[in-house]
C-alpha cells in the first residue's frame, strides 16, 4: 500500500482535513487489515451508521468479537457480546478527538480509549476511529472487586454473536429488572437459562452488585432453611459458632437467581412466599427480622403450571414468581444460527489454542445437521471434545457417536467408552450379557464364570484404554476420566 495513501489519516486533534469517505473507502482496501494488524492498540472503524467497518486482531483480542463476524454489525450489536462495554463509544455524537474509559467485563477494570469523529452532515460523525491502549498505555485505572458476600459470582462473559435468538429476551428482562418485576425463565436443560440472567444482570447493575446463583435442587429438605434464610450461634447442634449468612442475605443489593426451582421442597415453598410478599428474613434461631433488598430471578425447566394442577406447587409462589414468564427457545428451533454459532465458539476458542482448530467440510455439516437435545451445554462439550480429541483438523470419527448417521443413541445414553473412541471402535456387547459388558471383560471361560466385580474390573480397564489411545497423556486421560494421575497410573498397574 502507498504511504501517500495513508498519510492523510496521521490521527492529531484537528480531523477536518481529512475526509471520511476517503478513510471509510481505505478501511475496505485489501491489505490494510494486515498493515493495522501489526499496531498494538486496538483499532476499531465505524461508520456514520455506527456500523463496525474494520477492526484488527488487537481489538480482537480485547473484545472476543471476530472480524469477520462484525464486519457490518452494528457496534450496539455487538457491544453485550464484547468483553469491553462498547456503549460509551456512542453516547456522545460530538466530533473531534478524546479520551474516555471502557469497562471492563473480565477483570472488572477499565481500559483506556482513544476516539476519534470526523465531522459529516447534521453534525454527527461521518466516520469514527477507536484506538483501545494495551496494559501500560495511558492509565488503565484498575478497580478491585467488591466484597459481596458468600457463594457470589460475576456474570459471564458476553454470548456468542449469532445467537440473535435470544436478543429479544435479554432486552425484555433488562426492561423487567430495571421495573423491578419478577422473571421467570422457562426452557429445556442446557439453553443458557443462567447466562441470560448473569447478561441481565451486567446490563443493569454491571459489576458491582452481588450476583447469587442457588441450585434449588441441590440443597436438602432439611438444610434448606439454614441454607437459605442463614441461621445465628446455637441455633441447632453443629451451627457454626459465628453463625452463617444465608443466599439470600449473601445477594442483598444485588441479585438472588433460584435456578430449577421446580424442585424446591414444598415445605419450604410458604418461607420463601412470605420473603417475596414483605422483603425480610429470619434466620434459623433469629428473633429479629432484616430487611432485604434484592431481586430475586427463578428459572426451571418444569412446566410449571402444571406442577400447580397436580399440588406440587403452591399457586400463590407460582403467580408470586411468574410476573414476567420467559421461554428460552431450543436450538433445533433455530437452525439458522448454528453456522455462525458454532464459527464463533471455534474462533474464540482459537484465541489460545494453538495450533488453531479447523472443522472439516463433513464434521461442519453433521454439527450442524445434530438437534442438539442437550441446546448450549451439550454443543459447547462436543467443541471441548474435538478441542481435546483432533490435532489441528476435526473429523467426523471425532464427534460423538450420537452425532453420526445411523448410530443415533438416546440422550444421556452415552457411556464414557463413547467420549473417547470413534463410532466404529466401541466393542460389541455380549450376546445375553448386560449391554455395557464387552467381549473382552475378561479372561475367565465366559461372561457366566465372571464375577461381578472381575466384570467391573475389566470394563473400567477398556475405558481407561480407550481414553489413553486418543488422548496426547497419561496425564490428559486422567483429567478427561475425572481422576487423578496417581489413581491411573495404580489402576494401569493392578
Amino acid at each position: 500500500m502507498k504511504r501517500s495513501v495513508i498519510a492523510p489519516f496521521r490521527l492529531d486533534p484537528d480531523l477536518n482535513g481529512s475526509d471520511p469517505a476517503d478513510l471509510l473507502e481505505l478501511c475496505r482496501t485489501e491489505g490494510l487489515a494486515s498493515l493495522i494488524d501489526l499496531l498494538e492498540e486496538g483499532v476499531i472503524v465505524l461508520d456514520a451508521e455506527d456500523r463496525i467497518v474494520e477492526l484488527n486482531k488487537a481489538a480482537e483480542a480485547s473484545t472476543g468479537i471476530q472480524r469477520a463476524i462484525a464486519r457490518g454489525v452494528l457496534l450496539e450489536t455487538v457491544s453485550p457480546k464484547s468483553r469491553i462495554d462498547l456503549k460509551p463509544l456512542l453516547a456522545n455524537p460530538t466530533v473531534g478527538q478524546r479520551s474516555l474509559s471502557l469497562r471492563s467485563r473480565q477483570d472488572h477494570g477499565e481500559i483506556r480509549a482513544t476516539l476519534h469523529a470526523w465531522p459529516g452532515e447534521g453534525g454527527r460523525p461521518a466516520a469514527r476511529l477507536v484506538l483501545l491502549h494495551p496494559l501500560g498505555v495511558g492509565t488503565p485505572i484498575a478497580r478491585a472487586r467488591p466484597a459481596t458476600g458468600l457463594r457470589s459470582s460475576a456474570p459471564a462473559e458476553g454470548l456468542p454473536l449469532y445467537q440473535s435468538r435470544l436478543e429479544p429476551l435479554i432486552e425484555l428482562g433488562v426492561r423487567a429488572f430495571r421495573a423491578r418485576r419478577r422473571i421467570l425463565l422457562l426452557g429445556e436443560t442446557g439453553v443458557g437459562k443462567t447466562t441470560l440472567v448473569m447478561q441481565m444482570h451486567g446490563q443493569v447493575t454491571g459489576t458491582d452488585r452481588p450476583f447469587v446463583h442457588v441450585n434449588c435442587s441441590s440443597i436438602s429438605e432439611t438444610l434448606f432453611e439454614a441454607e437459605m434464610f442463614g441461621y445465628e450461634r446455637g441455633a441447632f447442634t453443629g451451627a457454626l459458632a459465628s453463625g452463617k449468612v444465608g443466599f439470600i442475605e449473601a445477594a442483598n443489593g444485588g441479585t438472588l437467581f433460584l435456578d430449577e426451582i421446580g424442585d424446591m421442597p414444598r415445605s419450604q415453598q410458604a418461607k420463601l412466599l412470605k420473603f417475596l410478599e414483605d422483603g425480610c428474613i429470619q434466620p434459623v434461631g433469629g428473633v429479629r427480622q432484616k430487611a432485604i433488598d434484592v431481586f430475586v430471578v427463578c428459572a426451571t425447566n418444569h412446566d410449571l403450571a402444571v406442577e400447580v394442577s397436580k399440588g406440587l406447587f403452591r399457586e400463590d409462589l407460582y403467580y408470586r414468581i411468574a410476573m414476567i414468564p420467559l421461554m428460552v427457545p431450543p436450538l433445533r428451533e433455530h437452525r439458522e444460527d448454528l453456522p455462525g454459532l458454532i464459527d464463533t465458539l471455534i474462533a474464540n476458542l482459537n484465541l489460545t489454542r494453538k495450533p488453531k482448530l479447523k472443522l472439516s467440510a463433513e464434521c461442519r455439516r453433521l454439527m450442524i445437521a445434530h438437534d442438539y437435545p442437550g441446546n448450549m451445554r451439550e454443543l459447547l462439550g462436543m467443541i471441548a471434545r474435538i478441542d481435546l480429541l483432533a490435532d489441528e483438523v476435526a473429523e467426523a470419527a471425532h464427534l460423538p457417536s450420537v452425532v453420526l448417521p445411523g448410530r443415533q443413541t438416546p440422550p444421556g445414553s452415552q457411556g464414557l467408552l463413547d467420549r473417547f473412541l470413534p463410532a466404529t471402535g466401541a466393542p460389541q456387547p455380549l450376546a445375553g450379557s448386560a449391554p455395557f459388558l464387552s467381549a473382552n471383560a475378561g479372561s475367565g471361560n465366559g461372561a457366566a464364570d465372571q464375577s461381578l466385580k472381575s466384570r467391573v474390573k475389566a470394563y473400567e480397564r477398556q475405558i481407561i484404554e480407550a481414553a489413553l489411545k486418543s488422548c496426547p497423556s497419561k496425564r490428559q486421560a486422567a483429567k478427561a476420566l475425572g481422576i487423578d494421575i496417581s489413581s491411573l497410573i495404580r489402576k494401569l498397574q493392578e
